[in-house]
């Protein structure tokens, strides 16, 4: 977490609303995951795994915003209207070639329910409150480091993003290094 927000901090994108709401975007994802650690290491799990969607919207958004967005939706994007939908953005970067193998698609397709529970309060959120007749937070220790790992690797693509809309492909290597670091070290 560190490394990666020592590397894309003070970062200089020129100056063309791309590459700043990509950016933006980016940050976003990267500050999100800094608040699933908080989180997680203050023992607010729930909190922790409803960001992780936010997380990985700022992460598809921000890809978009890049690669695939037209003139007139990024300025309506800045004058406060929403961005297309989920659905449509992952299909949008799948015909950009962004992503081999509908790999995005498949990953919502897979889990995009069980976020939309962590994030409102669904059955996830309320089954991980119930053990036998106590009410009290339940998440098992291996989904919360699953968690983490999904957040760091999201945190990861949003480092890399960045380093796309800057044109420091350096970066992006220093960037995929520092998590080889990480996560060879724990493994």
């Amino acid at each position: 977490m560190d490394a990666c927000c020592t590397l894309v901090n003070t970062l200089t994108t020129e100056q063309s609303d791309r590459a700043r709401v990509s950016a933006s975007l980016h940050h976003l994802g990267i500050e999100h995951y800094t608040g699933i650690h908080v989180l997680v290491a203050a023992g607010v799990h729930g909190s922790a795994f409803a960001l992780y969607r936010p997380q990985l919207e700022a992460y598809v958004r921000g890809a978009w915003y890049h690669l695939c967005a037209e003139e007139v939706e990024i300025e309506r994007f800045l004058k406060g209207n929403e961005p297309p939908k989920y659905g449509r953005l992952v299909a949008d970067l799948e015909k950009h070639g962004a992503y081999d193998g509908g790999s995005l698609s498949s990953m919502k397709s897979n889990v995009w329910a069980n976020l939309n529970d962590f994030t409102h309060g669904g059955a996830i959120q309320v089954k991980a409150r119930n053990s036998g007749d106590e009410i009290a937070q339940n998440f098992k220790p291996e989904h919360v480091a699953g968690l983490l790992t999904s957040a760091a690797t999201t945190a990861l693509l949003c480092g890399v993003g960045i380093a796309a809309v800057c044109s420091q492909d350096a970066l992006a290597v220093r960037l995929r290094d520092a998590y080889r670091a990480c996560y060879q070290e724990a493994a």
